[in-house]
């Protein structure tokens, strides 16, 4: 399993479809994925749910600004994933998560799993941790 981090930024939908693109190519290739999707914006993605095999967990703008570090860290207690975190931007400026302990969680599993964060925002500290970046212009 590679342990990459992609961190696509930009043109929201652009960076989450390219990041969908890349959950979709690991269900093809029969590993486990998992999609996580900070806001509820995309009133589209529940009706992925029944027609694809990756689970998705939607994490609403009131459930972001409750997360405390052990909810947060416990999202994130796979092995062998291949795991989008979209909307991130919107994840650390809601919840009362520090940059600091997201990089320190993300440094701890990207080691067993391939995660793939999505946001509108250039993040430095997510530019510095990321194996790969791509920025989508917005239109």
């Amino acid at each position: 399993m590679p342990s990459l981090v992609h961190f696509y930024f930009g043109d929201r939908i652009k960076a989450f479809e390219t990041g969908l693109g890349t959950i979709i190519r690991s269900e093809g290739h029969s590993l486990k994925t998992i999609l996580i999707v900070f806001n509820d914006s995309y009133s589209w993605i529940e009706s992925l749910d029944g027609r694809i095999h990756f689970q998705i967990q939607i994490v609403n703008k009131t459930e972001i600004m409750n997360l405390g570090l052990n909810t947060f860290k416990s999202l994130f207690s796979t092995n062998n994933r291949t795991i989008l975190i979209a909307n991130v931007d919107l994840f650390l400026h809601f919840s009362q998560i520090s940059i600091n302990d997201f990089i320190k969680t993300i440094e701890q599993i990207k080691s067993k799993n391939e995660i793939i964060l999505t946001s509108e925002e250039m993040i430095e500290e997510l530019v510095q941790i990321a194996d790969y970046v791509s920025e989508f212009s917005i239109s």
